[in-house]
């Protein structure tokens, strides 16, 4: 069994179904050019939502806690000022605030000006890319990639630019993503399905654990994150050993 999906073989241009809760029935397929838009905007404000927890998870870290405090206490106590106090401490949520703001309001603009910018040309015009969109009712709802990751040894396929809407979460969207994508390197014959994610997306992270991703080591690393105690997790689905 595989959870919500229904019926239908994953192929690279081919349709597989999800039920949501609602009955109403969504498909995945290949992109096309008018989905362009759809997915661009559903990319730009899947990375705008992670600003806000990056914040909240920022003001969690004992670190943060003492710069806040030193923010607070620092003026207090060398001039006697109250309003300095509230103004530094302000300060200091902005510079909180600021790590996680750029980092993924970067990430939206560098994905629509390099890859997103033109989708066909990116991942279908070229060999051992794709890229898969959701639909439901001529909406696009999810959008889901691949490109080759391909080592000495290995021949991989790296998951890449997953979201799904805020609206239709919750219905197995991601998972019959994910299985696209699985489906697709067992066909191309590669070892595994790798991908890079942040430890803020706790949603995602609970996802490929229980699909059968492994966690493994990444090098990847980003000062902004890192001020915020947020880290880099890497994971790994083995084709040939999920049968």
């Amino acid at each position: 069994m595989r959870g919500a999906l229904v019926a239908g073989r994953a192929s690279t241009g081919g349709k597989r179904k999800v039920k949501g809760d609602n009955m109403s029935a969504y498909k995945v397929r290949l992109y096309k050019e008018s989905d362009l838009h759809s997915a661009q905007e559903l990319f730009i404000s899947g990375c705008r939502e992670h600003i806000s927890p990056c914040f909240y998870h920022a003001l969690k870290q004992p670190r943060c806690w003492l710069l806040l405090l030193v923010g607070l206490l620092l003026p207090l106590a060398t001039y006697g000022s109250i309003v300095l106090s509230l103004l530094a401490g302000i300060g200091v949520l902005i510079i909180l605030w600021l790590p996680g703001r750029e980092f993924f309001l970067y990430h939206a603009r560098r994905g629509v000006a390099v890859d997103l910018k033109d989708i066909r040309k990116y991942y279908l015009e070229r060999e051992g890319y794709c890229f898969w969109v959701v639909e439901l009712e001529g909406e696009v709802v999810g959008t889901v990639a691949a490109i080759p990751a391909i080592t000495p040894h290995e021949k991989n396929v790296e998951l890449k630019r997953m979201m799904v809407s805020s609206h239709h979460r919750g219905k197995g969207i991601a998972k019959l993503l994910c299985r696209t994508l699985i489906d697709y390197a067992r066909r191309r014959g590669c070892n595994a399905v790798v991908l890079t994610t942040t430890s803020i997306q706790i949603s995602g992270v609970q996802l490929y654990t229980k699909l059968g991703f492994k966690t493994t080591e990444t090098d990847l690393y980003n000062p902004f994150l890192g001020l915020v105690g947020i880290s880099w997790l890497g994971f790994r689905y083995d084709i040939s050993s999920s049968g």
